[in-house]
């Protein structure tokens, strides 16, 4: 499921409740939302996780900050959103096509540097690059959308190149500070014209489309039912928020269209997750 970060608050391990159908809510600018006045309580939160780096590990969290371009790990932290693109191209690089990125950690070292770590290589330390600072890029993303990213520099871009590929260059590092929001109305208009919901104010930096996913582990347990001895993790569709209860049933996250966690983060159900 992918939803709109409607509320920006802190997202904790706690309740979710959501409304199924709520067609007579409609608006017409963003910031002009009516919202459900009445809950059901269907499960609680199990699960919080973040990527950095596009195709990179997870980031299991306990707490998280919600803001309209996805989740980020306290109040006071940038959001770090990395991608990985071809020097020559400027395409995304993704586990899709190098599968050994799921690999690959990043973690916040200090205030200005990141650390990246990758089974047998040496951990990379790199400066968050500034705007003013270094090159900026266009990166050819999913459906040929053009999304903007500050190069992280030569040193980057050999490690990456090597752990991925195994060669000393062909690949670079770009960081999305958050600076220009993204328009898909020009690459994702047959996407929009179906989902009436789906916008500019959904999509998260580099995430194909939203700024949150979220997926129900029953609707995991039932597919490993289905397909009998082999055993899917939750974590291998790489949502952000896993949600689980006693009393939910696979798939039930398909009908709700918004979602409430706790007190004050509010979610609006805008696509079904249709690429992972």
């Amino acid at each position: 499921m992918g939803l709109n970060s409607v509320t920006q608050t802190v997202l904790v391990t706690t309740v979710v409740t959501a409304v199924t159908v709520v067609g007579a809510l409609v608006y017409k600018k963003w910031k002009q939302i009516k919202f459900p006045s009445k809950w059901e309580k269907v499960g609680t939160v199990k699960k919080l996780h973040l990527y950095p780096l596009k195709s990179g590990h997870r980031v299991e969290l306990q707490r998280a900050e919600v803001t309209d371009v996805g989740l980020r790990q306290t109040k006071d932290d940038d959001s770090v959103v990395l991608v990985v693109y071809g020097a020559k191209d400027n395409e995304f690089r993704t586990a899709r096509t190098y599968p050994k990125m799921v690999f690959i950690d990043v973690a916040i070292y200090d205030e200005d540097h990141l650390a990246i770590d990758a089974p047998t290589m040496r951990t990379l330390y790199v400066k968050i690059p500034k705007r003013e600072e270094n090159n900026t890029t266009s990166v050819k993303c999913w459906q040929n959308e053009r999304i903007q990213g500050i190069d992280c520099g030569d040193e980057a871009a050999s490690w990456f190149s090597r752990y991925i590929i195994e060669r000393d260059t062909g690949l670079r590092l770009a960081y999305n500070d958050a600076n220009q929001r993204r328009d898909i109305t020009k690459t994702h208009q047959k996407i929009l014209n179906y989902y009436k919901n789906l916008g500019n104010q959904s999509t998260g930096l580099y995430s194909d489309l939203t700024s949150v996913s979220l997926i129900n582990q029953h609707s995991v347990n039932d597919l490993n039912h289905r397909i009998g001895n082999s055993v899917v993790a939750v974590e291998n569709f790489r949502h952000n928020i896993i949600v689980d209860g006693p009393d939910l049933e696979p798939y039930d996250e398909d009908t709700w269209d918004w979602i409430k966690v706790g007190d004050d983060v509010v979610l609006r159900n805008v696509k079904d997750c249709t690429s992972i």
